[in-house]
């Protein structure tokens, strides 16, 4: 399978033999080519053993999404495997990769109105449909029901893929997910943390986010979450810590763009705790850029939610300073200190920026509440966890365990 970093670049090539997952790149490439921050180009090939190289299965679509695809390919294609989905979504990723086969041509990807999803008011499942017309262009990773789409609004653009990702839930074990996580961005945004431009459609079931990774030129760009850049696969997003993670930035942001990029991810830290997000894991923070020579930058806030409404004793992803609870606002101006080079009066301004945007936020999701009484149960509970997650980790209350 060919392996493309724009439209006319070959990088090289992918193929399956005895269990290992071979890429190999083409001839004369330039180092700007390189499909990962972590795979220079080289002669040699890159080998890995039972399962695709972490780039490579970064977008490998998962829940509902996967299951789509396979009920749709798996009994027609034999010996299916991770390579085959990379294959049939190969041509619509979130990122600068795509993959065909020799000598084919890229599909016509369909077009769909975001607005009609924004306002849609019928009685069939929308979703199952979209999954149905969009799966194959959706190389998007997450376990919630997700596809990637191509706004019909935006056809006049040059924009040769999708232009949206749209998110909704499971209704019985994620009662009203798409509007927790929309006030959770919505906190986000307030705090001062880049987010992509969120919609919550006015049934509640849809979250419409736009593509961040979409450069002026309408032209993709390179994004590689931080499971990739450790080297991870997938099923691994959560074995390793926080203070990793930062280690990570500081190895792959450009050194003009690091001490941002470190106070931006305590900031949304710090907002993970606050909110009580047991889903910070490693595949939730991510960087951009144009091409593997080009400034890395790290890419915008997304997937935050208060998981602790639906599993009321989760905990953080990923452990900080040994541990998975939740962290106090000490030992997150500590961390803030050690591993993101602030100083003490930075790491306390910004936990009075995540309260107050938290306490502002809480006044529309009340309103919300109000207008819309299926989400008073949800609204409650992520009250009460943002008014938990202010006490102990921003404010520095004793914990009552």
């Amino acid at each position: 399978m060919l392996v493309w970093t724009d439209k006319t670049t070959l990088a090289g090539r992918i193929a399956h033999e005895q269990g290992d997952y071979i890429f190999s790149y083409d001839r004369n490439l330039p180092d700007a080519a390189a499909v990962s921050l972590t795979m220079p180009i080289e002669t040699r090939s890159y080998d890995w053993r039972g399962e695709l190289h972490p780039v490579f299965q970064m977008n490998l679509p998962e829940g509902a999404l996967r299951h789509s695809i396979d009920a749709m390919f798996s009994k027609a294609i034999p010996n299916y495997n991770e390579l085959d989905v990379l294959r049939i979504t190969g041509q619509s990723q979130i990122g600068r990769l795509r993959y065909t086969d020799e000598g084919s041509t890229p599909d016509r990807i369909p077009t769909q109105s975001v607005s009609d999803i924004l306002h849609y008011s019928g009685t069939e499942d929308l979703m199952t449909e979209l999954l149905q017309k969009f799966a194959r262009q959706s190389g998007v990773s997450g376990v919630q029901p997700k596809i990637l789409i191509k706004d019909s609004d935006l056809s006049r653009l040059t924009v040769q893929g999708t232009t949206h990702i749209i998110k909704t839930f499971d209704a019985t074990a994620y009662p009203e997910l798409a509007a927790n996580e929309y006030f959770c961005m919505r906190a986000c945004a307030r705090a001062g943390l880049s987010v992509p431009p969120v919609e919550l459609s006015d049934n509640g079931r849809f979250l419409v986010i736009d593509r961040f990774d979409i450069a002026e030129d309408h032209s993709y760009l390179g994004l590689e979450d931080f499971c990739s850049l450790s080297g991870l696969g997938t099923k691994r997003k959560y074995d390793s810590s926080y203070e990793m993670l930062a280690k990570r930035i500081r190895d792959f942001v450009s050194p003009e763009h690091r001490r941002h990029a470190l106070q931006t991810y305590f900031k949304s830290l710090a907002m993970t705790c606050a909110i009580r997000n047991g889903d910070a894991h490693l595949k939730n923070f991510a960087v951009l850029y144009r091409d593997a020579d080009a400034p890395v930058t790290l890419a915008p806030t997304f997937d935050m939610v208060s998981t602790c409404v639906y599993i009321r004793n989760d905990s953080m992803a990923l452990l900080l300073d040994g541990s998975k609870r939740f962290a106090h606002a000490k030992k997150l101006c500590k961390f803030a200190r050690t591993h993101c080079g602030m100083s003490e009066q930075e790491a306390q301004h910004t936990l009075e920026q995540v309260g107050q945007a938290l306490s502002e936020t809480a006044i529309e999701v009340k309103r919300y509440a109000a207008d819309h009484p299926r989400f008073n149960a949800t609204a409650t509970a992520m009250l009460q966890q943002w008014q938990t997650g202010l006490a102990q980790s921003i404010q520095g209350t004793p914990s009552a365990n």
